[in-house]
């Protein structure tokens, strides 16, 4: 958010009526300017960003999108997620451990969604929660799953929901994109580097360099062409076309590029779904 300073209209309306500007008004106006600057100097700073995804852009509606607070280790930890089921969320294993107190949850877009915090639903018709608005009470718009999961391999975790998720599942791949392919991202981390976490969702797009196995599990290396990744972006949800691919799980903030582009690597949805498959049939 920028914020403009006023600027001198004093001098262009007397000019304009044809009358003669006061002698002291140029340096009224810049007393005035001086005065403003000081005032909003300190709004400028402390403006929470517009958008995460750094350098990224709006996402637009995204009802299955999962803002995640962590309450381990650093309280406040922020990172995203996707709904894969009606009463499971996929994130990152390396958000937290695997206890449900650990972590709120918030569905949707804010700022795509009219009512943002606001607007709740009952547990009558959670499918009309609006934004952040709650599955339980709605009085925090924040839900608390009631059981976490770590893959057995993989930088992955699924949270298992008390009620269904407020909209519908996204669409899993069965089989990994091939190395060029252009894939979009998506998440609620950071705008800057080292800024403030996005209240609003943030998309780019990250090109296929290879897929590779790691720590037992398989990955796609990438690296972003349109916006890059952030702290807080981690369990973000990663597509190809309409189809989940991918489940971010970390980035090179060393080589970011100037443009805010950097590599990255995301856990495979098709290597990983034999375990999600089993989690939702069994648990």
């Amino acid at each position: 958010m920028r914020l403009t300073r006023p600027s001198s209209t004093l001098s262009n309306s007397c000019a304009a009526l044809g009358q003669r500007t006061p002698r002291r008004a140029p340096r009224l106006v810049a007393t005035a300017l001086a005065s403003a600057a000081a005032i909003l100097t300190p709004l400028v700073v402390s403006a929470p960003t517009a958008g995460a995804v750094v350098n990224g852009a709006p996402s637009g509606p995204a009802p299955w999108a999962v803002q995640i607070t962590t309450f381990s280790g650093v309280p406040g930890t922020p990172c995203s997620g996707v709904v894969v089921a009606p009463y499971w969320v996929a994130t990152a294993k390396h958000c937290g451990p695997a206890n449900p107190t650990a972590y709120t949850l918030g569905f949707g877009n804010q700022a795509t969604v009219p009512g943002g915090f606001a607007e709740t639903a009952s547990l009558a018709s959670p499918p009309i929660v609006g934004a952040f608005g709650s599955l339980d009470s709605g009085s925090l718009g924040r839900h608390t799953p009631v059981a976490a999961y770590h893959a057995p391999a993989g930088d992955v975790m699924l949270l298992k929901l008390a009620h269904p998720a407020p909209s519908p599942s996204v669409k899993r791949a069965g089989r990994d994109p091939i190395p060029g392919d252009v894939l979009r991202f998506h998440g609620f981390g950071e705008t800057t580097p080292r800024g403030q976490r996005s209240a609003e969702l943030r998309t780019g797009l990250t090109r296929l360099e290879r897929m590779e196995p790691r720590a037992g599990s398989w990955i796609g290396r990438s690296h972003t062409t349109q916006g890059g990744y952030g702290l807080g972006d981690s369990g973000g949800p990663v597509f190809h076309g309409d189809l989940l691919v991918g489940i971010h799980s970390g980035s090179d903030h060393t080589r970011r590029q100037p443009n805010g582009t950097n590599p990255a690597w995301y856990e495979s949805i098709p290597f990983q779904n034999g375990w999600i498959n089993w989690m939702i049939a069994n648990r």
